[in-house]
């Protein structure tokens, strides 16, 4: 018997197991409407105020603190939204209609204002900050699918 075969996991090691085994499969269990908006509400406040923070001269908070704060909670917020996404019937991939109107409303926008006119630019903003709500609005209202979970389930792969 060798040292590797002899070795007994001990619990803090189990747990980890766990923990990694529950990650791995959560897109194959449901979250409901009310699990979804107590999830993802303190999410979306944080990213705001990290937003505001980084509009204020000086920020409040610095910089080596706010950042892997934001960068925590944005994927949690992905996280969040793409398995919501699995359990109303819709791929994660669905997160474009989130993330797109965003990145172009932060980044591009300032760029976009000064080169349209600006009934032009109006529609554009209104559009760009309505969509990413509805989308956040249906789904917190529509409800999920009830049977097997076609985007989150994966084939499991037989070990030898």
């Amino acid at each position: 018997m060798t040292d590797h075969q002899a070795h007994q996991p001990i619990p803090r090691q189990l747990w980890i197991k766990q923990r990694c085994l529950a990650v791995e499969n959560q897109f194959n269990r449901r979250t409901g409407r009310a699990a979804y908006a107590v999830r993802i509400l303190p999410l979306l406040v944080l990213l705001a105020l990290a937003y505001w923070n980084g509009l204020l001269t000086p920020p409040r908070v610095p910089a080596g603190i706010a950042v892997p704060v934001v960068a925590v909670a944005f994927y949690l917020v992905l996280l969040v939204l793409s398995h919501r996404f699995h359990d109303i019937g819709q791929s994660g991939a669905n997160l474009l209609q989130i993330v797109l109107p965003a990145f172009v409303w932060l980044w591009v926008g300032g760029d976009l204002m000064a080169k349209v006119p600006p009934r032009i630019w109006i529609a554009t903003a209104a559009v760009l900050a309505a969509w990413p709500v509805i989308v956040l609005l249906r789904l917190g209202f529509q409800p999920g699918i009830t049977g097997p979970n076609p985007h989150g389930v994966r084939e499991s792969i037989p070990q030898p």
